[in-house]
Parts: structure tokens; C-alpha cells; sequence
């Protein structure tokens, strides 16, 4: 069985976005700023959606289910 590396999923997009737009306002408005903290509990919920997927393999192929 071959195992092939998804390609980067909208999940993994949002969470690219996420961090820069923490990043752009943490540079703006500080670290304890509320818009900044806001942000940074929005990543936060995509990373926990992120680590909640689990591979399964059938027939050759992965795929993602909720846990």
C-alpha cells in the first residue's frame, strides 16, 4: 500500500491565515491586545480541530474522521 502525503487542505489554509492575521495584529495592537487574544483563541480552535483528525486507511487510501 502506498502511502501518499495529503496536500495542503483548507483546514491547514485557515490555520496559515489565522496565524498571520495574529501575527499582523499582535504587531499592531500588542499581545494583550482583545482583538489579538481573540484571534489567537480562533487558531487555537482550528489547531484543536486539526489534532482531532485521525487517518484511517482503507484500500490504499487515507482518510480523515472525527474523533
Amino acid at each position: 500500500m502506498k502511502i501518499v502525503e495529503p496536500k495542503v487542505t483548507r483546514l491547514s489554509k485557515a490555520i496559515s491565515k489565522k496565524k498571520k492575521e495574529m501575527i499582523e495584529l499582535g504587531l499592531k495592537y500588542g499581545l494583550t491586545d482583545k482583538r489579538t487574544v481573540k484571534c489567537s483563541q480562533q487558531l487555537d480552535t482550528l489547531l484543536n480541530l486539526q489534532n482531532n483528525l485521525k487517518p484511517v486507511y482503507l484500500t490504499g487510501f487515507i482518510v480523515m474522521f472525527w474523533v
